[in-house]
Order: C-alpha cells, then sequence, then structure tokens
C-alpha cells in the first residue's frame, strides 16, 4: 500500500514525467502547479482555486509564523488556509533572498512546520541570488548544506516529507555539488533554488543551465520542485528539464496588476478588445464588460482566470508526456518570445542526457517543427543505434532521400544495398527502417540546413565506418535538396556518384484521360 512520499512514475516523454505523488493527506498527480496562498491575505479560499484544478497548495511557514504564533500550531496550516488536502510550506528563504536575514533560527522553522504539520516541509535554506560573488555561493551552499544535515538530526514527524533545495545559483559546479550532497541525505522531495530572479529578467537560457546542472545529479526517482515557475508559457519547459512540482503566486499578482494572462504571453486588461479564453470566468463575457467591474471584482475575475489558464496548460502538458508529443509543445510554447526560444535551444545542448531517460517507443509521431527537432532524442538516439549496426557488404550502396522512396527501383540495381536519407536522422537501412520513429514521423520535403546538416553528419559517420565494404556509393537526386546535403558531406562529396531522378509522381491512368 502506498504511503506517504512514495512517487510512482506512470509515462515519460524525455525527462519530462507525469507521476503520483503520495502525502499524508492524499495523492498528487505531477506536473503540478501549487498556487502560492498568503496566510496573512487569503483573497481566494482553496475551495476555489479547486475550481480550476489545484490540487495543492503551498504557503510561508515563516509568515505564518510571524502573524499567527502559537495560535498556528493550534490551528494548524491546514485550519489557516481552508483546506484539507496536500499542503506546502516554504521556510523563509524567499524573504532572506529579498531581505537579507530573518528573525528566526533554522531549528525554530523545523519546529514550527512539524508543529503546524504540512505534507511536505522545506528547510530554511540560503538563496544564491543573481549577482553574487563566487565566495558569497559558495557560503550559501556551505550554510544550506549544515542546515540539511541537521534537520535529519532534529526532525521529529515521519508524516511530513521533507525537502532540500539546492543552492549554487549561476555556479553551476556548485550547483552540481550541492546537489550531490542534497541526494546523499535523501531527502523526500529536492527543489531547484534560486531560479526567481533569472525568471523575472527572462533569463530562460540560463534558468536551463541551474535546473540542468541540478537535475543530472539528483535521484531520477524523487519528484523535483522549480521554485518560482508561475507563468503558464513556462510550465512545458520546466516539465521538460524533468520538474515535477511548480509554485505560483504570479496569478495574484498579475490580477492585481491588471494582468490577463494566456500560455503565449500576457495582455494589459485595459487594451484588450476581444477575451481569446472561454474558460469559465470569461464565457459569457465581452471586453467590454471588465471595465464596469469594481476593483475588487476584477482582480478576482482575473485571478481566476489566470487560474483556469495555468491549469489547462498542466493538462495539457500531461496528456503531451501521456501521448509522446511534449517537444512538439514545448517547440510552440518557446516561440512565443524570443528568450524562452533562446531557453530552448540551450535544454537542446543536454540532448545526450535526456536520451538516457526518453522512451524507445511513443504513441505520437515524430514531428520536424524547425531546427530545434535536428537535436531531440530520438536523433541522439538513432545516431547511437547507427554506431551498432554492421550493414551487409555489397558492390553498390544506394543512397536516396526519403521522398524518392516509392520512386527508387530496386530491381534496377542488382547486389545493391539500399539506404534512405531521412533528414534529420540521417541514413536509414531497410532492416530498421520499421523502428519508431523512422516510419512515424512527418517530415518536410524542403528541410532547414539544421535539418539537412544533422542527416550529413550522421550520414558522414556512417560512411566512415562502413564506405569500404562497397564498390560504388550512388546518390539519387531530384534536385530538391541533394545539392545542400552534398554540401554538408565534406571529403565524401567527391566519392559519391549522384544519379538524377526525374520529379514528379508517375500518372495513373485517370490523369492521362
Amino acid at each position: 500500500m502506498a504511503g506517504p512520499g512514495d512517487f510512482e512514475i506512470i509515462c515519460r516523454d524525455g525527462l519530462a514525467r507525469v507521476g503520483r505523488f503520495e502525502t499524508t493527506h492524499g495523492r498528487v498527480t505531477t506536473p503540478a502547479l501549487m498556487p502560492v496562498i498568503n496566510p496573512v491575505d487569503i483573497f481566494l479560499k482553496p475551495a476555489e482555486m479547486r475550481k480550476a484544478g489545484a490540487e495543492i497548495f503551498i504557503t510561508n511557514a515563516y509568515l505564518v509564523k510571524k502573524h499567527y504564533g502559537e495560535r498556528g500550531t493550534e490551528l494548524g496550516v491546514h485550519g489557516i488556509i481552508g483546506y484539507e488536502g496536500p499542503v506546502m510550506t516554504d521556510s523563509g528563504g524567499y524573504q532572506i533572498l529579498r531581505y537579507g536575514v530573518i528573525d528566526a533560527t533554522p531549528e525554530e522553522i523545523v519546529r514550527y512546520q512539524e508543529a503546524i504539520g504540512p505534507d511536505i516541509a522545506t528547510i530554511l535554506d540560503v538563496p544564491t541570488g543573481v549577482g553574487v560573488t563566487r565566495r558569497a555561493a559558495e557560503e550559501s551552499v556551505r550554510v544550506t548544506l549544515e542546515r540539511a544535515e541537521q534537520l535529519m538530526k532534529i526532525r521529529g514527524r515521519e508524516d511530513i516529507l521533507w525537502c532540500g533545495p539546492v543552492q549554487g545559483g549561476l555556479f553551476t559546479d556548485l550547483v552540481e555539488e550541492c546537489a550531490r550532497r542534497m541526494a546523499e541525505l535523501d531527502f523526500d522531495v529536492y527543489a531547484i533554488g534560486s531560479p526567481v530572479e533569472l525568471l523575472e529578467s527572462y533569463r530562460y537560457a540560463e534558468v536551463v543551465d541551474l535546473a540542468m546542472a541540478a537535475k543530472r545529479n539528483l535521484p531520477p526517482g524523487k519528484p523535483v520542485h522549480l521554485f518560482g515557475v508561475g507563468h503558464p508559457m513556462v510550465f512545458a519547459l520546466g516539465a521538460a528539464m524533468g520538474c515535477d512540482l511548480f509554485d505560483s503566486a504570479a496569478y495574484a499578482l498579475y490580477a492585481r496588476d491588471g494582468r490577463y494572462m494566456t500560455v503565449n504571453g500576457t495582455m494589459r486588461v485595459e487594451e484588450l478588445e476581444w477575451l481569446p479564453c472561454s474558460c469559465p470566468v470569461c464565457s459569457g463575457l465581452d471586453a467590454s464588460d471588465i471595465p464596469e467591474m469594481g476593483p475588487e471584482e476584477r482582480v478576482r475575475f482575473l485571478a481566476m482566470h489566470n487560474l483556469y489558464v495555468s491549469f489547462e496548460e498542466i493538462r495539457r502538458i500531461r496528456q503531451a508526456i501521456a501521448e509522446g508529443w511534449l517537444f512538439d509543445l514545448l517547440q510552440q510554447r518557446c516561440r512565443s518570445h524570443p528568450r524562452l526560444l533562446e531557453g530552448l535551444r540551450r535544454f537542446m545542448r543536454y540532448s545526450e542526457f535526456v536520451e538516457r531517460f526518453d522512451p524507445v517507443s511513443k504513441r505520437s509521431a515524430f514531428f520536424y517543427l524547425g531546427p530545434e527537432s535536428a537535436r531531440r532524442p530520438e536523433v541522439v538516439r538513432h545516431r547511437i543505434r547507427m554506431g551498432r549496426i554492421k550493414p551487409p557488404a555489397a558492390e553498390v550502396l544506394v543512397l536516396f532521400p526519403f521522398h524518392l522512396a516509392d520512386r527508387v527501383r530496386r530491381d534496377e540495381w542488382e547486389g545493391a544495398y539500399f539506404v534512405e536519407i531521412l533528414p534529420p536522422f540521417g541514413p536509414v537501412p531497410e532492416e530498421i527502417k520499421d523502428i519508431y520513429p523512422l516510419t512515424q514521423n512527418e517530415v518536410p520535403g524542403e528541410v532547414d540546413r539544421e535539418g539537412l546538416e544533422a542527416a550529413a553528419g550522421a550520414l558522414r559517420d556512417f560512411l566512415e565506418r562502413n564506405g569500404s565494404m562497397y564498390g560504388r556509393i550512388v546518390l539519387l537526386d531530384d534536385g530538391r535538396w541533394g545539392d545542400r546535403l552534398l554540401e554538408t558531406l565534406g571529403a565524401f562529396r567527391e566519392k559519391l556518384e549522384v544519379r538524377e531522378v526525374q520529379a514528379g509522381a508517375e500518372t495513373t491512368e485517370d490523369e492521362s484521360l
């Protein structure tokens, strides 16, 4: 029987996973978004936010302690926020990041969290701010680890799951060291700390480096929380990096600032001429209705809309993971902002690591949606697989673009070995063409340079290993992209005989009438 802390991974797509995480007050499906509840000013009740899809909430134990004191221990955190389901508490680390110090010791924060009884609690870490010196970053890691070790000695309740934040900031070697040391302490949940300032300034590429430095050194079977990811246009990137929990105060902060969230960005509510949403709070309204609302009504309307949009995206991401098209969604989302696109391209540098966790087959086809598709884990896996293949010797090796497959007359080539060229994968021998995703893909006939270069690189590798087994090597070409492929083949260009294949499909009897 499952108990608190058990994390069952149901399905994967790359590093992303849909899971079931057990807590004392119930099960959480991941990826999960935790709306932040300010315990001092609860303007939307959990019951209202549940309608949008919330399963778990996060609140701040330090603020609870400051405002409620001993009364908080009588009420418990569930009583304070009015929710009997899963609740996580942060420790005051965010306040340290903003204000430098708080008036509570690490042990006091541990004891108080145990007294108010959240499902998941967090040690009082020291966030590594952006722009700090290496010495300051080293100190934040040292103190955070010291407090993590202290927790293991003083914790008293077994029903509370503890979260170990990973610090180090932009010094990724420190992040890696902190993650390894945290992993040795065997926390129930891990968190990637200090991305908030980077997220606020749209420095997504650096968020990727930070998150991946931590993720590569954390236990793969434990949930990971990425602090501060509150906008739906970023959730797909967070999930793709293997993060399972996100927290968001953005739904409320944006509402108070008159901002209306979409999966592609944010709009100023006063500039809306139409409502581009059919969520329950937007249905039946026109943009012209919003100026008629009172200030409080407008804030509540925007906050609930922002939550509905956010949880719709979380559900979409779960479905994409289950069906294997998260990378397609990721490419769509990251084209909504140039800095997100930069983050996606940085993430694709980690494809060799991601490939280790990516399922070998999926329910959906591989879609080539742009240059980033040339570096997907499936492409990396194909090159690894091709390195293991030992093709048969033959008098002639016939290479042909994938779009000519139906027009290659094999009976005209006696003793030939046929290999299809499929961007971005490269050579596809006939004996493996039915392996996913080599026949389950959609690749445009007009391929961009990155796709052709990836295919050419894989073809070069294949020819270097096996080209000497063939007396002749022939490339069939209809003029669509053979020349561009040859440009990237380097020295092998001179070794290929190029044969022209007439463009156009054969006419049928009906067409000739």
